[in-house]
């Protein structure tokens, strides 16, 4: 029977339960706020920025970005005329010698997207909105010293506005006083001043993917040219990745520790002078971790419920019971898709509490701690290994130096959601000791993988021979 299996792709919706208010907070604070403005996103990686960069795209446009395009758009009667959305993914042209220049094509052709320009027979049915294309050509073409953009007839538009306004000599100021109007005339028309509240909102995605020089450039070039009454932007970005390329560029040009770690705080001071505010993701609870485990393995298994209701609802109690999983979507989805593999794979095996403290415990080390799997994998005995490793928190085993088990002596004890260095089964470990189960757990363990690791035969797919 096929079943389903997660992916990384953004979602419009919350599966964790935790960012909706978020995102409602984002929209309100855009639609009240005076441009020129740009926020900020932040969040580790894996977090779940892009998702949430397109529900507020999708609340303020009443339109789907168009990352994705195969979807079904918002209803017509739902589209906000009064805003115009682009939404830029910057790593895609960190090779560019000057992104801002990919981001400007970007916006001129979501307004030519948006705005119909020709009727059937070629001719021009809004001028506005032609004269405002044809000047966002001419200022490229100017910063690009000669590559011009898009349709045939908006080009010629856009070389007669060059050549009859000197866009080629005009200064930076006048280049934005260019822009900020052409970006007037491609939003709706206003009635009388204020009346509407028209804003070019501009999504920019992946930033801290890009290196530190293609970052610099975009964010300066955003400053520098964008800058402007109409423009809010809103920036998806993880500050301690940035600041990481940051310093690492810093570090090429001067080999001192302590210029590197200057250049850390600079890039910080950085982001913080050219974002006037900026919106932390909230991290994902104990219990919101569990209910998302508990809902996206019913998802998978949604042909076949009722085969696995019973372990999905252990699963899930263990879950609320220890923390044993990073509070991180993406790894969130990979462990799920490894727990179905071995929920289906190990069907045979009784459906228990032991049972679900397996799985939990094989899915977290495949995807988190692979050579902790390994160890198991080749040897049971290596089980005594990580309990005295999980009581002591050191151990001379190479595979666990790089790890540590939680500071109990802490009164606060905070985990980072995005990283894997603490080994989250530490407990379980000293708990299956406790309970003098540990060396039979071990051998439990080793049986589980050997049953993962071999073939189904066709008629018994879907259940552990």
């Amino acid at each position: 029977m096929a079943y389903k299996s997660l992916n990384d792709s953004p979602v419009l919706i919350d599966d964790l339960d935790l960012y909706t208010t978020f995102v409602e907070s984002i929209v309100e604070d855009i639609r009240h706020s005076q441009a020129p403005k740009t926020i900020a996103v932040t969040g580790y990686w894996g977090s779940g920025k892009t998702s949430v960069l397109a529900q507020i795209y999708t609340s303020l446009l009443g339109e789907h970005p168009p990352i994705f395009n195969k979807s079904t758009d918002g209803k017509k009667d739902t589209i906000n005329k009064n805003y115009q959305g682009v939404w830029f993914e910057a790593w895609r042209y960190q090779h560019e010698s000057q992104p801002i220049i990919a981001l400007m094509h970007t916006m001129r052709q979501s307004f030519s997207q948006k705005r119909k320009l020709f009727d059937q027979t070629g001719k021009i049915l809004n001028v506005s909105t032609v004269a405002g294309l044809s000047i966002f050509d001419g200022v490229i073409k100017t910063l690009s010293a000669g590559t011009v953009s898009g349709l045939d007839k908006i080009q010629k538009i856009g070389e007669k506005y060059e050549k009859d306004n000197l866009l080629s000599q005009l200064s930076t100021d006048q280049i934005n006083n260019a822009l900020s109007t052409a970006i007037d005339h491609m939003l709706t028309n206003k009635v009388k001043f204020n009346e509407i509240d028209r804003k070019c909102i501009i999504f920019i995605d992946d930033l801290d993917r890009c290196d530190a020089k293609t970052a610099k450039k975009l964010l300066e070039g955003i400053k520098v040219h964008l800058n402007l009454e109409n423009c809010i932007f809103v920036i998806a970005i993880d500050p301690e990745q940035l600041e990481s390329s940051f310093k690492l560029d810093h570090a090429q040009l001067v080999n001192s520790a302590k210029n590197q770690d200057q250049s850390c705080h600079h890039a910080t001071e950085y982001l913080e002078k050219l974002c006037q505010d900026a919106h932390r993701l909230p991290i994902a609870s104990q219990q919101h971790i569990a209910d998302f485990i508990s809902k996206s393995l019913n998802k998978i298994f949604q042909d076949e419920h009722q085969k696995y209701i019973d372990i999905i609802a252990l699963i899930k109690t263990e879950l609320e019971r220890q923390s044993y999983l990073p509070a991180n979507p993406r790894r969130l989805k990979m462990i799920c898709n490894r727990l179905a593999s071995f929920i289906r794979k190990t069907s045979s095996k009784e459906q228990d509490q032991y049972h679900a403290q397996s799985l939990l415990f094989l899915a977290s080390t495949y995807v988190s701690y692979r050579e902790v799997y390994e160890m198991i994998s080749v040897c049971p005995e290596a089980i005594n290994d990580l309990f005295k490793f999980a009581e002591n928190g050191k151990s001379d085993i190479p595979a666990l130096q790089s790890l540590t088990t939680k500071n109990t002596e802490a009164q606060g004890i905070f985990v980072h959601p995005n990283k894997i260095s603490e080994f989250r089964c530490a407990e379980l470990l000293i708990e299956m000791e406790k309970n003098d189960k540990l060396t039979a757990w071990g051998d439990y363990l080793h049986q589980l993988i050997q049953f993962y690791n071999s073939p189904i035969p066709p008629e018994g797919r879907g259940q552990a021979e």
